[in-house]
């Protein structure tokens, strides 16, 4: 296992003062990669052997909503290795050991020259060491998108360092197509990342709103979809 301790910044707040689920997102993905440097492959030496991590989906279930100035222990570790995928939990914890966050995600390791996949080299597998299992069964995103919104165009700022769209960009345009939800409502949101980012492409989001969440995709004028959202929201009974 992984820990890393930090606090909660004022950047990672929406304008409910309470942190945004896309900045969940980026302490997910900064604590798995800062776990790759700490066993001997940080993001130089991935690069110098033409190697990136792409995620491939997310599931995230949360507790009470997450404050300014907080301080959090975030914990990871891969649980299984097989072919060019990788799927590892994470779990952040406040500072009086409350579980406010738990997550599985799937990798898939891609080589950088062709953005194809490639399988997970022994010995990478064996820097790494799986442990335990899945948190919980991963969902996937479902459902139907029924209103079309604007287009978001690609910016230089949107990539990252294996040279497509990053998937907190992503996942931030998703959002972005969703109204605001009330603080500690979402109890759970699931990203499927279906096609790569690259420049030139056009994204269109479309959403469907319904008691208890909302759905959006992000897909290309022709309708090839590159991300799935689902956000659940508690319901009152």
């Amino acid at each position: 296992m992984f820990t890393e301790s930090f606090r909660v910044r004022y950047a990672d707040l929406g304008p409910d003062a309470y942190v945004r689920p896309t900045a969940i997102l980026e302490y997910l993905q900064e604590i798995a990669t800062d776990h790759s440097g700490e066993v001997g492959y940080d993001l130089y030496r991935m690069r110098s052997e033409y190697m990136g991590w792409a995620i491939l989906c997310w599931d995230v279930r949360l507790g009470r909503p997450i404050r300014w100035a907080e301080k959090l222990t975030a914990r990871t570790w891969p649980y299984s290795f097989s072919g060019a995928i990788g799927k590892r939990r994470l779990e952040l914890w406040s500072e009086n050991e409350e579980l406010l966050v738990q997550a599985d995600s799937w990798w898939a390791l891609i080589d950088l020259r062709t953005h194809q996949t490639r399988n997970i080299p022994p010995e990478m597998k064996e820097a790494f060491r799986t442990d335990g299992e899945a948190p919980f069964h991963l969902r996937r995103p479902r459902g139907k998108a029924s209103e079309q919104l604007g287009e978001y165009p690609v910016r230089e700022m949107d990539f990252d360092t294996n040279g497509h769209v990053n998937n907190i960009r992503f996942a931030e345009m998703a959002f972005s197509a969703l109204p605001p939800a009330e603080p500690g409502k979402i109890s759970e949101f699931m990203v499927e990342y279906k096609r790569q980012g690259m420049r030139g492409d056009r994204i269109m989001p479309a959403r469907s709103l319904e008691e208890g969440g909302a759905y959006v995709e992000l897909a290309n004028p022709e309708g090839l979809v590159f991300v799935k959202l689902q956000v659940l929201q508690e319901t009152q009974s």
